[in-house]
């Protein structure tokens, strides 16, 4: 692999789409007719019972590490890169990407108080405060909500957990007879979709859609696949994510595809970034140009 290409702009593909996607998207449910029909009852109790059961299942460890395989497809681009995930709850979701396990080519790191992009190569980095993302501004997007999707969870925007007694907030679309059913939140011009498979009520799938009257839309597709036992529960080793945006040249979709192995929950590891004077900062606004521009 050219490690070249793997500069700052093509890391800032991945978190754009994770951060600024906003459009309608369709949800398409599993309903193969073959499948068993499931203990879920549609009333309002039922329904209920079906949202709290699937908050429950959730992971409790405090830090998610594992080896990665990190990819991102956009139009004729194609890259594939090892490296290693990081998570700690409520803390920092961070991404180090390392060319053949010999050094590291960049990372991107999450914390609730800010978006940074470092390429190593090069030696340019990115740092954003949330609050300079007008989108994420406005409809209640925050480190949180982006830890929810990469954990596996429902999540209520702009609020820094799931309480209990906000699972009444949700609208549950049960399909008995089909593989998963479906849980909706609305928010403003945001619409955010999970499909939960009724039998184990792991999340399948969620959508996150934007569109304004404007003709301003986007949208964000995570898929969860490989389930795998962690800490007397399930999490997803392959995690899929698609986006789509109006304000991407030619309307094109980006994908990004983590594949996740040796899960641990390893907490020895530190959580911030520190950069040398060596590094050169570039603009949020420098990033997107570029980005915008890529056939």
């Amino acid at each position: 692999m050219n490690t070249r290409k793997l500069t700052i702009h093509t890391l800032s593909v991945a978190v754009v789409m994770m951060l600024a996607a906003c459009g309608t998207t369709k949800t398409v449910v599993n309903t193969d007719k073959n499948t068993a029909p499931t203990a879920v009852v549609d009333t309002e109790a039922g329904r209920l019972k079906f949202v709290r059961s699937v908050s429950d299942r959730s992971v409790v460890q405090n830090n998610i590490t594992a080896k990665l395989k990190f990819r991102v497809k956009k139009g004729s681009k194609d890259i594939s890169v090892a490296g290693s995930l990081y998570m700690r709850r409520d803390d920092v979701i961070r991404i180090q990407l390392t060319p053949m396990g010999l050094f590291e080519a960049g990372r991107i790191e999450l914390t609730k108080d800010y978006v940074m992009i470092v390429d190593r190569i090069n030696k340019q980095y990115l740092k954003a405060d949330y609050n300079e993302v007008d989108f994420l501004k406005r409809n209640g997007l925050n480190f949180y909500s982006l830890q929810a999707l990469f954990w596996n969870q429902l999540f209520i925007p702009g609020s820094d957990r799931m309480r209990d007694s906000e699972l009444k907030d949700f609208d549950v679309k049960l399909l008995p007879q089909a593989l998963c059913s479906v849980i909706e939140l609305k928010r403003d011009k945001m619409n955010y979709k999970w499909q939960a498979d009724n039998r184990s009520f792991e999340i399948k799938q969620a959508d996150v859609a934007y569109s304004d009257s404007k003709g301003s839309d986007a949208s964000l597709e995570w898929k969860y696949d490989a389930f795998q036992a962690f800490g007397g529960r399930k999490f997803p080793s392959q995690i899929t994510i698609t986006g789509a945006s109006s304000a991407l040249k030619g309307g094109q979709r980006i994908t990004i595809e983590l594949i996740l192995d040796k899960l641990s929950n390893n907490g020895k590891w530190e959580s911030r970034t520190q950069l040398s004077s060596k590094y050169s900062a570039v603009t949020a606004e420098e990033v997107l140009n570029k980005i915008m521009s890529i056939k």
